[in-house]
């Protein structure tokens, strides 16, 4: 059985701004600003060094609903 990925809404856990350049994007979180990202984008070494520190936290997976939007939203921002 193939199990299905999904993408995840992340949460700067520090109490000061924080700038993330991933492979396909760069990321800008405030304090507790909250993000979704790929599950592409959750595997990638930097935002997993940042989880694995705790100064990014997973708050929980995206719907089908979300992942869907926020798909088309990525591709829209990429044209």
């Amino acid at each position: 059985m193939h199990r299905k990925r999904k993408g995840m809404v992340i949460k700067n856990a520090d109490t000061f701004p924080r700038s993330v350049t991933l492979k396909t994007r760069t990321l800008t979180l405030e304090p507790g600003e909250t993000t979704p990202i790929t599950w592409e984008e959750v595997m990638d070494p930097t935002l997993r060094d940042l989880l694995q520190t705790r100064d990014l936290a997973i708050v929980r997976p995206l719907s089908e609903a979300e992942e869907v939007a926020f798909r088309k939203t990525l591709a829209a921002s990429a044209n």
